[in-house]
């Protein structure tokens, strides 16, 4: 009598153990799927984006605008959450690297903006879809504001990566 509630207990304690083995395993299957389905789609929408450099310019050293065109599939906001990096050699020949913050208004000092989106940036013909929002085939230009300001006559960089990670690099000089 004593060896057959013992061995109740010890199939009762095997059961358990099996069902908590197996619900762990279901567990872990259900954050790998869920985690695979955001990599799927993550890397859906990094594929669908793309932007290109259109070039950069500066006149006075400080003041640096430049040119993105949207060349991908995706619409493109959330501008606070964008990178802009600036690699350039100052007025004293010092090298300087730079990631220049978002301001929508008016950038002070290492601050970047938009300082507008246009259908065709070269004519200044405003977008006329979804104001605000980088679409497909529109351009965007950026106004960056440096301190100290760009020397001549050396060549820099400016990168800028969107939300997603995908970016784009140009080259300019003074």
């Amino acid at each position: 009598m004593e060896n057959v509630i013992i061995t109740i207990m010890c199939v009762a304690l095997m059961i358990f153990a099996a069902m908590t083995v197996a619900q762990s395993t279901l567990s872990s299957q259900d954050t790998v799927a869920t985690a695979w389905k955001e990599m799927e789609r993550t890397s859906g929408e990094i594929a669908r984006t793309n932007i290109s450099s259109l070039g950069a310019e500066t006149s006075d050293g400080i003041t640096i605008s430049l040119t993105l065109e949207n060349a991908g599939e995706t619409q493109l906001e959330d501008f606070d959450e964008w990178d802009v990096i600036l690699q350039y050699y100052d007025i004293s020949d010092n090298y300087l690297i730079k990631r220049l913050t978002y301001n929508s208004g008016t950038p002070s000092d290492n601050e970047w903006t938009v300082e507008g989106i246009y259908l065709n940036a070269g004519s200044s013909t405003s977008e006329a879809f979804d104001p605000g929002i980088f679409n497909p085939d529109e351009e965007m230009v950026i106004e960056m504001k440096v301190n100290p300001a760009v020397g001549t006559p050396n060549a820099n960089m400016a990168k800028v990566a969107v939300s997603n990670g995908v970016s784009a690099t140009t080259i300019f000089t003074r």
